[in-house]
């Protein structure tokens, strides 16, 4: 068993990137001046739920 602090809010996923895309992003976060990939990852996946709920509609 974990023995790691649970966080009801939020949920840890392990995701693979190919090392072209990583680097990608890695120099996306480096124009934005920003270190916070975390949310840079979650900003990209909320617009691609926003894009999706449009289509649906």
């Amino acid at each position: 068993m974990s023995s790691k602090p649970r966080n009801s809010k939020t949920v840890i996923k392990n995701i693979r990137f190919s090392h072209s895309l990583l680097e990608q992003i890695t120099m996306a976060l480096e124009a934005e001046n920003s270190r916070n990939f975390s949310a840079w990852v979650i900003d990209a996946c909320r617009l691609k739920l926003s894009a999706y709920q449009s289509r649906k509609s």
